[in-house]
């Protein structure tokens, strides 16, 4: 009997350890499946905070690129700073001109500049910091200056033509343009009764208005975009940029700094993401022929047409448009070569096929278009346009012509493309040229022209121009209270006779953008006058 209760307590013992074991396995499966589910709390928290993290740091990156946009491109009357080193875009390789565009947003995703520089506060002991104040306020600005910009509508029918070729010595190593020299004329004993030599910038420049931005390069970011969101506010949806091929420029100033190629990549990717479209104006330069053209052409679709803001007019089957300065100075066979489907370098049916508009001047007379027209047709041009903004020019210029020559034109299956204009004046480049003014009286002139424009309803309305301010002919912003201005005109040392040119025109009851708002105004007249769709 001891040994069966020995055995049978050996038993119980057994059975107790087998439970304790089980007992202390089943705790641990326990433990390690709690540790198990922690970590993967732990893991899926840990994603959760980084996409938090990734989500902040991107939210707080388009609050900054909005806010340097509204700071930096409202410049107002002060001095745009100069653009980073990428800004300026150089390269051998035409594939490399081009940036790689990107789905175009409505605004600009970033400009040159640092908000936070833009909102320091400046202590009494000379310190700076940043001025929460400050941020709040551009902020507000900013969210109500996008706003105001996204009302404005745009129409591809209205074009205005655009010059790049400005420069400062802070981004292009020199004064471009607005150092302008005084322009000798044809007849010595005439040039001998003016001042000779160049304008001084910053305060004296070749323009007889001064921008509101001041004297600018056209490689600044933050210049192109606020002239981006001017042509916006204007209505106008195509920036017909003044170009020369890479390896020419302009005969009268210096061919190392000139620039109307190198801005196009930072004109497509701005104006793409404001919703404007970039067209070409083909100026003159030396040995310039229809079989250059040519190349011009490939080399523009080759190396821009790949941008969003490349202008393709549905109406004319996605073709570009391609306005050609001078066009008359090329002899119609020659242009029948390349424009003439059968002819033997045509470009008729090719990728870089264009709508091709030469310039309408003058006929066998000043008083008729008796021989243009035969030029056109034989040069089997697509349209005309008539650029001067000034009628004294050419019979096409006159406003009073251009609802014949539209009518004309399209009897043979033309484009019309009038082109208006505020007015006209360059004396400080060309004094001698008085004659030619054309008074701007308070906008009264531009809306008159405009109005002959729109009786006429042409595929295209034309601006001479957004900002050629040695003619006078910009729309662009500019000046109103021009005394010290022109007080500063000769703080600068100049040869004899410098103080006789003309003084800069300010402007009495207008106001800065009024030109701006009245294109807007006269955008809508032509949509509702010719039925234009406002894309």
């Amino acid at each position: 009997e001891r040994e069966r209760e020995r055995e049978r307590e050996r038993g119980e013992r057994e059975r107790e350890g087998r439970g304790r074991e089980v007992g202390r396995w089943r705790m641990r499966r326990r433990k390690l499946a709690s540790q198990k589910s922690i970590g993967t709390r732990r893991g899926h928290r840990k994603e959760r905070t980084w996409s938090t993290y990734v989500s902040v740091l991107i939210l707080l990156g388009s609050i900054a690129g909005v806010v340097r946009f509204a700071v930096n491109s409202y410049a107002g009357g002060s001095h745009p700073p100069p653009p980073s080193s990428s800004s300026s875009t150089s390269s051998s390789s035409p594939a490399s001109k081009l940036r790689a565009f990107k789905p175009s947003p409505f605004i600009p995703a970033a400009v040159t500049g640092e908000f936070a520089t833009a909102s320091q506060h400046t202590g009494a002991d000379g310190s700076t910091a940043i001025d929460p104040k400050l941020v709040e306020a551009k902020k507000k600005k900013a969210k109500t200056q996008l706003d105001d910009l996204r009302k404005y509508q745009v129409s591809y029918r209205l074009h205005a033509f655009y010059y790049p070729w400005y420069g400062t010595p802070e981004i292009d190593g020199a004064w471009q343009h607005w150092n302008h020299e005084i322009m000798p004329h044809w007849t010595p004993s005439t040039t001998n009764r003016f001042p000779k030599g160049r304008h001084t910038p910053p305060e004296d420049i070749g323009a007889n208005f001064y921008p509101v931005l001041g004297p600018y390069s056209s490689l600044n970011e933050t210049v192109v975009v606020q002239h981006m969101m001017w042509f916006r506010r204007a209505g106008i949806g195509v920036c017909v940029v003044s170009w020369y091929p890479p390896e020419a420029s302009d005969q009268h100033q210096s061919a190392k700094i000139e620039h109307s190629d190198r801005v196009i990549p930072l004109l497509l990717d701005v104006a793409g993401r404001i919703g404007i479209k970039i067209a070409f104006h083909i100026e003159p330069y030396k040995d310039r022929s229809a079989n250059s053209i040519v190349r011009d052409l490939k080399y523009i679709h080759d190396t821009y047409s790949s941008s969003p803001a490349f202008y393709r007019s549905e109406a004319h089957a996605d073709r570009t448009v391609v306005y050609v300065y001078d066009s008359y100075h090329t002899h119609s066979r020659e242009w029948s070569t390349i424009l003439a489907s059968n002819g033997p370098n045509s470009i008729r049916g090719k990728y870089y096929d264009s709508v091709m508009l030469a310039l309408w001047v003058n006929g066998a007379n000043p008083t008729s278009n008796s021989g243009i027209e035969e030029f056109v047709t034989r040069s089997r041009f697509d349209g005309i346009y008539t650029y001067f903004a000034g009628s004294r020019f050419a019979w096409g210029a006159s406003p009073d012509h251009w609802n014949s020559l539209c009518s004309s034109v399209r009897t043979k299956g033309l484009l019309c493309s009038p082109s208006v204009g505020p007015g006209y004046i360059d004396t400080r480049v060309r004094p001698w040229n008085r004659e030619n003014n054309i008074d701007r009286h308070e906008g009264e002139h531009y809306d008159s022209v405009f109005a002959k424009a729109v009786q006429a309803c042409p595929d295209f309305i034309s601006i001479t121009s957004f900002n050629e301010w040695h003619e006078g002919t910009q729309i662009e912003p500019y000046i109103c209270n021009v005394a010290r201005r022109n007080k500063c005109i000769g703080c600068e040392s100049h040869p004899e006779g410098w103080g006789r040119l003309d003084p800069y025109l300010g402007c009495n009851s207008m106001d800065t953008h009024a030109y701006l708002d009245a294109t807007g105004a006269w955008m809508q007249r032509y949509k509702q006058t010719c039925g234009h769709v406002i894309a």
